[in-house]
């Protein structure tokens, strides 16, 4: 998906309004800086043309110091500002990528992740808004206050010397014609540039995820071949755009002693009464005042080619990100139809009910079922039958086709962020997202305390807790290598438990844990669950309370019992 460079623009502008009081408050003491740098300035060709006649003041010595504190107290307070401002802008746009990874389906998610685009969506995260955050912490506020300053000093310098200013003018028109032909290329490279950051991203992201495959199969060659590949190509066009930068600052220095030179030779001449020109007489005031502010204009003017490759990358940052906010594709669809807004039950229908692979190979299917409230169903069946792509399918992970419906609706009609409301899951090898235990497991302040502790007293999960210093308050998203299979296992189903539901699946609750967490997690099941239920396992003999047991093979439910 091709995005104009004018619909960027619009974009990265939009994204500023979300703390425009902030940047308003950088362009109001932007505007009082540049005036008092001219002040400063001035007071200092002051004191320049006093030397050359032998006087001193001391008002101009205290006027320069006082202009000297204020300038460096009122830069302080603008960078205070820009940052703040580029901060909130970045934040902003980091949540709004993070929205829409929440709003992205399951099922197509996970085909990114297996086409190693995890580590792009990274790249998206981390080194694209941190380009963005360049842009709003110095292109927005510090284009303002270039060309301020530019306009304020080209103005002065044509009051007091209208012949300065036009030789300006002439060498400021070149470099800006130069900036113009030369940021085409840039913009193009720095989209390039960011598209292979993307791809190696994903790239290194996968290799890591999958380092023991890797090193079981003997594939470190081809993968180490396939990373230099993406690393070379992604030195070579690193260096094409410092190579284009360095280029502008030396053309722009060229233009600047140029300009220079023109104006000091013109000076030395008036003053040598070697030219005679319809001008007043140049003073030494004068003189010191305007080329100190040519140094000041021409410092700010290549200011603006550096602000011109930053605008360059965040345009290039800026592309990937829009393709991805505006990717539809994926976009988890919330339906009109709010289900069962005000019933109590659920009552599940399938008919003919069949999945399909990428392929057009059925995967389950067809098969027929009703669940009633308040039934419990064991699934089993030997390993790929078709259990996991059930729950699936509930879950709204993926598509199918024939009829399944949720209370005599269409499931294909239900917002499913209602519906994930007021169900309860837990998948095999569960993580635990949240910081610490306590947040795992307190994730809504409006629950039942004493239902919590009921669930972790039953689990046995109280008893390990007693072993961490921090108890619930234990730090787990960083490595929880401290807690065995079984301790995790036993925290999801808890949060499962404890989250109010109408449905509960879980898919192999019992699987690869110990003993003891077996049994802790059977007696749980046994004593808490009361509404409807569906349980994927092998091991049905140690699964009490339930009403059904399905058993699957090759896809299909091939018997039905009842308990």
């Amino acid at each position: 998906m091709q995005i104009s460079k004018e619909r960027i623009i619009i974009w990265l502008k939009q994204q500023s309004k979300i703390s425009i009081h902030l940047l308003k408050l950088s362009y109001l003491f932007n505007m009082i800086y540049v005036v008092i740098v001219i002040l400063h300035h001035a007071i200092l060709a002051q004191q320049i043309q006093l030397v050359f006649i032998e006087k001193e003041s001391q008002i101009l010595y205290i006027m320069y110091s006082l202009c000297f504190v204020m300038k460096s107290i009122i830069y302080v307070i603008i960078k205070h500002f820009n940052y703040e401002y580029s901060q909130a802008v970045k934040n902003s746009i980091r949540s709004q990528i993070i929205n829409k990874f929440t709003s992205l389906n399951y099922n197509e998610l996970s085909k990114q992740t297996e086409t190693n685009t995890t580590g792009s969506h990274l790249s998206l995260l981390i080194d694209h808004v941190e380009n963005l955050k360049e842009y709003y912490n110095q292109y927005v506020p510090q284009l303002f206050t270039n060309i301020t300053f530019i306009c304020f000093i080209f103005f002065i310098i044509f009051f007091i010397n209208w012949l300065s200013s036009i030789i300006l003018l002439l060498c400021s028109m070149i470099m800006i014609l130069f900036i113009i032909l030369i940021g085409y290329q840039t913009e193009k490279k720095n989209k390039k540039y960011f598209k292979i950051l993307s791809i190696l991203s994903g790239l290194f992201l996968n290799r890591i995820k999958n380092i023991e495959i890797i090193r079981l199969f003997n594939f470190p060659k081809i993968t180490i071949i396939k990373l230099i590949k993406y690393i070379e190509d992604f030195r070579i066009k690193n260096l094409e755009i410092l190579k284009i930068a360095f280029l502008t600052s030396s053309i722009l220095d060229f233009f600047t002693s140029i300009s220079f030179a023109f104006i000091a030779m013109y000076f030395s001449f008036s003053y040598l009464s070697l030219i005679h020109l319809p001008i007043k007489n140049i003073t030494i005031l004068n003189s010191f005042f305007i080329l100190i502010l040519i140094a000041e204009y021409f410092q700010h003017f290549n200011n603006l080619g550096l602000l011109y490759h930053t605008k360059a990358r965040a345009i290039g940052a800026a592309d990937l990100i829009i393709q991805f906010l505006e990717n539809k594709k994926y976009i988890l669809q919330g339906k009109k139809i709010l289900i069962l807004h005000n019933q109590k039950h659920i009552f599940i229908y399938a008919k003919n009910l069949i999945v399909k692979d990428h392929f057009k190979n059925i995967l389950i299917g067809p098969i027929s079922f009703q669940i009633h409230y308040g039934q419990c169903i064991i699934l089993t069946g030997p390993s790929g039958c078709g259990k996991s792509t059930l729950l699936n399918v509930l879950l709204g992970f993926i598509s199918y086709e024939g009829i399944l419906k949720i209370n005599n609706i269409d499931f294909k009609l239900l917002n499913l962020s209602y519906w994930y409301h007021i169900i309860s899951w837990v998948r095999q090898n569960p993580i635990l997202p949240a910081p610490t235990i306590k947040e795992n497991l307190f994730f809504n302040n409006n629950l039942d305390t004493q239902h919590i502790n009921n669930i972790m007293r039953i689990l046995g999960i109280q008893s390990f807790i007693k072993k961490f210093p921090q108890g619930l308050d234990t730090i787990i998203n960083i490595n929880t290598n401290f807690l065995s299979i079984g301790q995790i296992q036993r925290i999801a189903i808890a949060r499962a438990l404890i989250k109010p539901h109408k449905l509960l699946l879980l898919d192999e609750p019992t699987s690869n844990i110990d003993l003891f967490s077996e049994q802790k997690i059977i007696h749980a099941l046994h004593n808490t669950i009361l509404n409807t239920s569906i349980i994927c396992t092998h091991k049905i003999d140690n699964i009490k309370d339930a009403h059904f047991i399905w058993f699957m093979n090759k896809g299909k439910i091939i018997k039905k019992m009842l308990l």
